[in-house]
């Protein structure tokens, strides 16, 4: 059984103008006002029933919050970190039918068991499509019966289960709060532990997504591509005019969509994929031959590692930066993991 959808609500363009809402321009905020736009974000995202929860950021007067549980979404929990947005919010919530929790906070220092203790807390309707159990068998039966005796649903699993992050990320802080979700994700911590599976639909500016989804020789390409696509498959799922966006912003926007790959080509952490990409992207002007020279000179101790790479082939010394594929710099990372060798920021 799906849940309901929502109950009439005041329109946004309504909550905003009582009360008092106008976009903060240091929160980098921009408000999509047709719902229209936002249902089909919903469903580029792919939400239905069938998810455990959905995980919101910055969700701001809810618009795209509706369509999520319009979409039929049984467990939301949105992070909001302006206090002006949660009237509009709370009023929101109740009207959900208790499938949608807050929390007041910066997703960027947040704890993510604040976000798992909030969905174990929430109930879900009656009937209620759940998640498979350890041998692959449907629970949805028995779980419907017990449902219907006591009109709540079990606290979900918090290490097994399908997750979905979304947001309209504020442009100034989208960066950083990706390579966050992509270090936790390689780690498996916070909401991404364990044997949940994570999918994010992010909204980013335009020229930020192609740099995700960028693959070599592209102009766009940057460390967000290696560091997004060492880990996750990523395509552009949806792209929008910045006519959509109250107040208007200079450019367009991009949905992407991040799907882990079922073999990362980094196990384990980031750290060291994120300073060779760094170091080589900062100087991507210059070939790989002129930077890997200079690497060997600053740092005499990663020279001979550097030279059995280039010995094997790892790369054309005449390509730039731009140029390598995902692979190659993974591939370079890795040795320098193996060795325990941390290269410099410069």
């Amino acid at each position: 059984m799906i849940p309901k959808k929502l109950p009439p609500l005041p329109p946004i363009r309504d909550l905003i103008r009582v009360y008092g809402l106008s976009a903060n321009q240091r929160f980098s905020q921009n408000f999509i006002l047709d719902k229209n736009v936002t249902d089909t974000i919903a469903q580029h995202a792919k939400i239905s029933a069938k998810d455990d929860l959905v995980v919101e950021v910055g969700p701001g007067p809810g618009l795209l919050t509706r369509s999520i549980l319009d979409a039929g979404a049984r467990r939301v929990v949105v992070v909001e970190k302006d206090p002006r947005f949660l009237p509009a919010l709370q009023q929101l919530s109740e009207a959900s039918d208790q499938r949608m929790s807050i929390i007041m906070g910066d997703m960027l220092t947040i704890d993510h068991a604040a976000i798992l203790e909030a969905a174990q807390t929430l109930p879900s309707p009656p009937g209620s499509i759940s998640s498979a159990n350890d041998n692959g068998q449907d629970r949805g039966a028995a779980l419907d019966q017990e449902s219907s005796a006591n009109n709540v649903w079990k606290p979900m699993d918090s290490q097994r289960s399908t997750i979905r992050l979304l947001g309209n990320l504020p442009f100034g802080v989208a960066s950083p709060l990706v390579i966050q979700w992509l270090k936790m994700m390689a780690l498996r911590k916070g909401i991404f532990q364990a044997d949940n599976n994570v999918s994010m639909s992010l909204m980013f500016q335009k020229e930020v997504a192609e740099g995700i989804t960028a693959r070599p020789n592209h102009s766009q390409r940057s460390r967000l591509s290696i560091m997004s696509q060492s880990i996750c498959d990523v395509k552009i799922a949806y792209r929008l005019s910045s006519g959509v966006f109250v107040p208007k912003p200079k450019v367009d926007a991009a949905v992407v969509h991040f799907v882990k790959k079922a073999e990362p080509l980094m196990p384990g952490s980031l750290d060291k994929l994120e300073d060779v990409a760094r170091y080589y992207f900062n100087k991507r002007r210059k070939t790989m031959g002129n930077n890997t020279n200079r690497l060997a000179r600053l740092m005499p101790e990663v020279k001979p590692i550097l030279d059995e790479w280039i010995a094997e082939g790892g790369w054309d010394m005449n390509m730039r930066t731009q140029e390598v594929s995902t692979e190659q710099l993974c591939a370079l990372a890795r040795k320098l993991d193996h060795a325990q060798i941390k290269i410099p920021l410069t």
